[in-house]
Parts: structure tokens; C-alpha cells; sequence
């Protein structure tokens, strides 16, 4: 049933990156029908990969009967079905993705339950399927629906085109492509599509988009804070001129010091269709009472707002400002910016009818495309070297190694702006302010896509199109060196992969430093990585003898400590113990 609520973000896939990775998986079953057989061999495979890894809690531990959310009973009813269903779970846990068997991870499916229900799948494993779609459906990348023939649409093709069997093909990997289509899908994007049932009709990227610009041209107040966010997500229609009144009318009266509280009160007014929208007013007593358990106070001032920021910065026309406290229009992008706006405003009734949304949905719109290696302005390259100052002089040691080992762990980050930059943007960025903060002079240019205050988006594109593809360029009076961190922490992507891509971009840079006249004539990298195997150190060796290049793995821990204490890039030319070459006994 339709009904009038806030508008709110799926946050299954909170992690940006894995969106790629379930549509590669989800191609390898393009066009077959979803029954309770596909269902079960698409979530399997899912986790075969490893794109998904439930715990042992769910798919180790073996449930013969259960009968509360739903009605489930194990496949196997033998003695021994508890037995095996550990030692499959365990097989999988240990091994690389995809070396188990997709049988038997449809066994432990079969044998163990999520206690999860969603309307019209059955419970368990295939109602987490459907978590696991459903927001993509909205967003048009796909049609995973029961009964129903699965569906992968243009964009969401071009957002798998780096893709496959649930990773980038090759280390040299775009993400131009997916920054692409995750553009396409949030300028279309409609609150009242198909697959929700809520009542407002509104476009919900033009409606911030015009709302930030409304208060820039009017009031000349760039930006909107986090904080403003809550009046949005309570909106209900696309007339952003009196939502960007509410707003300033708002902060005249209450200036930008004012709790989470006042606001939250402010914003369920907007709820209240028997109270007029264009009065500045709280909302009553009496419906903050009857209404405060079904829009709860943390998902409207917290859990949203940051799923908004996350959802929207993926677009690259959304800038942070003001230490990550308020929101922007990306001014290097004002022409998507206005392209949008013109042509994605007017809000369609599909009502329920998933295939035309879907198709709607899935066309790719070329004006929105981000070009491959796109050469930036000198203002773009400014933007980041002075994010990477700012940030060098303003945050102590210990800051940065926590935030750089957040990111190689995966944690979230709890700061308001490295919270919302995934974790392999977020290392470069770091990597290339501690580099900066011990060495102010050195010349530092850091090769990631970033908005115009210099924050990133994405890493580095590697190269391509001419392009060399180095992660952070490093330059002191002869010396040209090169940074490279990773988030793996896995010794065969850092041994086969990592290694032999930076041994490419020492030796381009070279090769292209040479060919210029560039004054430089020591060249080599430094490796930034946790977990650094002996492996790791013997194949550097290797690069170091038979091509000439030299390349000093770095622990991430070690690096931020010795980065403390070093005058010049050359006191980084050191080969750790943890990195020392293996050798026989006696050598």
C-alpha cells in the first residue's frame, strides 16, 4: 500500500564499489527466468565469489527446522548434515573466490537460513537476493523480479564494463565508466518508481541540484549543509523555490549552531499534510508523538542524510565544503549540472509498471558520460594540491596513520569527509598528505579524480589512452618517485598484479621524462600496502635485476612512523626487513 513517507536510501549495498561487482555476477544468468532454482544459484554464486560473505552464524551452521519469520526445513536430514555443512562453510571461508563448487554452496543454502522475508520470495537466502537487488532495479541497472525474466539494462552494462565474474578485468581499471552510469541512473531517478510505495512525486538529484542553486543565486549562499538535508528528505514535491525559502528562512531565524533536535522538529512538519509547507513552523506535539516511531529521529538527521551525500557524490557533481559540514554544486561539472536540470526535472507517473520504468531507466544518456582520461585544468590540479596542503598541516601523525589503516581494513571512517570516499580514493589521498607533511617542498601531484575543493572521488585511472596511470606522482629537485598504495592485503595481487604495474609506470615515467628534456634522472617507487609478504620484497628484487627499476615496499604503519623523521624523498630507498629479499642459508 502507498502512503506518504521520508525519503530514504536502500543500504544494503552501502559500499559503492560492490554495485559492479553483483551485476557482473547477475550477467552470468541474463535471460533466464527466476524461480527458486535460479534464486538459490544466483545468491550462491554471489557468494562463491565472495562478494557476499555471510558468517559462519548463517551459512556454517546447519538448521534442520525453523518456523517464526517463515517455515523453513533443512534439504539434507541425514546425521552427517551438520557435519558437512561446516566443513563445506569452512572449504569456502578458507579458499580463494570461486574454488568451491557452486553445488555446494547451493547445499549450504539449502541447508542453513538468513532470517530474512520479503514479500513474494520465500524466506531466508532468496529474500536476501532481493535485498540485494531491489535498489538496483530502482535504479534501473537491472529487473530482478520473481517470475520474471532477469534483465540487465544498457546502463547497467555500461556500469559492468570493467567487469567480470564479480571483478575489474585487469589491473588497469576505469572507473569513468561506472561514474557514468551511477550519473544516468541518479538524474532519473524518481522517489516514486515501481518498486516503492510512496506517495510523493518527486525527482530527488534535480530537486538538490536546483534547491542548491536556488539558494547560490537568490541569497548568494553557496551550499547547503548537512543539516539541511532532513527538510528535503521530508519534501513531497519538486517545487524546490519554496523548499529552498523553508531552508533559508530557517537559518536566518536559527543560524547554522542549532541542534539536531530543532531541525528534526521542523522537518516533520513537512510530514504533515494537514499543515501548510511554505510557514516556517514545528511540527505539533501531538504529531511528532503519533508519527516519531514510524520516522524515526536517527534515520531522518543521521542515517539518511549520510546515505544521500554517499548516493550523490558517486555522480561527481556534488562537492564537499566546509570540513565535509555542507554540500555543493561540483562547479568543474556545470555542464552535466545544467543538462540535468533541463531534462530530468518533469516527474513521470509509471505507476506500477516495472518494464516502462526500466527501460526508462536504462538508456543511456551520452550527455552524461565521463570521458576516459579526461585532461584536467590547471584549476582542477590546483584544487588538489592545496586540499593536500590544508590537510598535511591541519591533522597530526597519529590521525593519519588511523584513517590509512580504516581504509585498508575497511572500517568506516567516523571524520565527515573521509567518511564518504571509498576506501581506495581515500588511501591515495592519504598517502599523498603524509608524503606532503613530511616533506612540504616536495612537489606532490596526486593523480585521482576529485571535486573543485580537491577531495576525491576515485583513484587514479591507471594507463590508458597515453596516459601513464601512476597513483601519485612525487618530485624533488632531480628525483621523480612514485607512490602506489593498495587496500589488498592479498600476497597474489600484490606479487603478480600491483608489482608489475608499477614497474611499468617507473619505467614510463622515464622513458616520457627523457623524451621531454625533463631535468630528472633518478627514478623509483615507493609500494604503500599492509600485509607485505616476503614475496613481495623477493619479486621487487627481481624487477630491481632485470629491469633496473627499484621498487621499496613500505608497510603502512612503518611508513607513517619513519615519514616523521626523513629530509629528503631518497631517505625512503630502503629495503625494510619485513620486505627482505629470501636467500639460502650461508648466502
Amino acid at each position: 500500500m502507498r502512503r506518504r513517507k521520508p525519503i530514504s536510501f536502500d543500504t544494503t549495498l552501502r559500499n559503492p564499489g560492490r554495485i559492479p561487482q553483483f551485476i557482473s555476477i547477475l550477467k552470468k544468468f541474463e535471460g533466464k527466468e527466476i524461480d527458486d532454482e535460479i534464486a538459490l544459484a544466483l545468491e550462491g554464486e554471489i557468494i562463491r565469489q565472495k562478494i557476499f560473505e555471510p558468517t559462519k552464524g548463517t551459512l556454517g551452521t546447519y538448521i534442520a527446522k525453523y518456523d517464526k519469520k517463515f517455515s523453513f526445513e533443512a534439504d539434507d536430514k541425514s546425521a552427517n548434515a551438520s557435519e558437512k555443512v561446516s566443513t563445506i562453510f569452512e572449504r569456502w571461508k578458507e579458499e580463494d573466490p570461486g574454488s568451491v563448487s557452486l553445488n555446494d554452496i547451493v547445499y549450504l543454502l539449502k541447508n542453513t537460513i538468513t532470517a530474512h522475508k520479503d514479500k513474494g520470495w520465500k524466506g531466508g537466502w532468496e529474500s536476501r537476493l532481493h535485498t540485494q537487488f531491489n535498489f538496483l532495479n530502482e535504479l534501473g541497472f537491472v529487473r530482478v523480479v520473481k517470475g520474471k525474466k532477469i534483465i540487465i539494462s544498457e546502463n547497467g552494462n555500461l556500469m559492468i564494463h570493467e567487469y567480470e565474474n564479480g571483478y575489474p578485468k585487469n589491473e588497469m581499471y576505469d572507473e569513468s565508466f561506472e561514474q557514468s552510469a551511477f550519473l544516468n541512473a541518479f538524474a532519473k531517478y524518481q522517489i516514486n518508481n515501481p518498486y516503492r510505495s510512496n506517495t510523493i512525486s518527486v525527482n530527488f538529484f534535480p530537486l538538490v541540484l536546483n534547491v542548491i542553486k536556488y539558494l547560490d543565486t537568490t541569497y548568494n549562499r553557496p551550499g547547503i549543509s548537512k543539516q539541511d538535508l532532513p527538510f528535503i528528505i521530508t519534501w513531497g514535491n519538486n517545487d524546490y523555490r519554496t523548499l529552498g525559502e523553508y531552508i533559508y528562512k530557517f537559518r536566518k531565524k536559527f543560524g547554522y549552531n542549532t541542534s539536531d533536535e530543532l531541525v528534526y522538529e521542523y522537518a516533520m512538519n513537512l510530514l504533515d499534510n494537514s499543515t501548510p509547507n511554505n510557514i516556517l513552523a514545528p511540527a505539533s506535539k501531538e504529531f511528532i508523538k503519533l508519527k516519531k516511531r514510524d520516522y524515526k529521529f536517527d534515520k531522518i538527521m543521521t542515517e539518511t542524510p549520510d546515505e544521500v551525500i554517499r548516493k550523490l557524490r558517486l555522480t561527481m557533481l556534488i562537492s564537499l565544503r566546509g570540513a565535509g559540514r555542507f554540500i555543493d554544486i561540483n562547479r568543474n561539472e556545470n555542464t552535466k549540472i545544467n543538462h540535468v536540470l533541463s531534462t530530468y526535472m518533469n516527474n513521470i507517473d509509471f505507476g506500477e509498471d516495472v518494464d516502462s520504468y526500466s527501460k526508462y531507466m536504462g538508456k543511456i544518456d551520452n550527455s552524461l558520460m565521463f570521458e576516459s582520461n579526461q585532461v584536467e585544468t590547471q584549476e582542477e590540479k590546483d584544487a588538489k594540491e592545496v586540499a593536500i596542503e590544508d590537510w598535511a598541516n591541519k591533522y597530526d601523525w597519529s590521525f593519519f596513520e588511523e584513517e590509512m589503516m580504516n581504509s585498508v581494513e575497511k572500517r568506516p571512517s567516523s571524520h565527515l569527509v573521509l567518511k564518504y570516499i571509498k576506501e581506495t580514493a581515500r588511501l591515495e589521498f592519504l598517502s599523498a598528505i603524509v608524503i606532503k607533511k613530511a616533506l612540504p617542498d616536495l612537489k606532490v601531484v596526486a593523480n585521482y579524480k576529485a571535486d573543485d575543493q580537491g577531495i576525491p572521488f576515485s583513484t587514479a585511472s591507471g594507463g590508458r589512452n597515453n596516459q601513464i596511470g601512476a597513483d601519485i606522482d612525487v618530485f624533488e629537485n632531480e628525483v621523480h618517485a612514485i607512490l602506489e598504495p593498495t587496500i589488498s592485503k592479498q600476497r597474489s595481487f600484490q606479487v603478480e598484479h600491483e608489482l608489475p604495474s608499477i614497474r611499468n609506470h617507473v619505467l614510463e615515467s622515464a622513458k616520457k621524462d627523457v623524451a621531454d628534456s625533463n631535468h630528472y634522472k633518478e627514478w623509483f617507487s615507493l609500494f604503500i600496502a599492509s600485509n607485505i609478504s616476503r614475496d613481495v620484497g623477493d619479486q621487487s628484487e627481481l624487477i630491481r635485476q632485470t629491469n633496473g627499476v627499484e621498487i621499496y615496499p613500505w608497510d603502512i604503519v612503518d611508513f607513517v612512523n619513519y615519514s616523521q623523521n626523513v629530509r629528503s624523498i631518497r631517505d625512503y630507498k630502503k629495503i625494510r626487513e619485513y620486505a627482505m629479499p629470501q636467500k639460502m642459508p650461508g648466502m
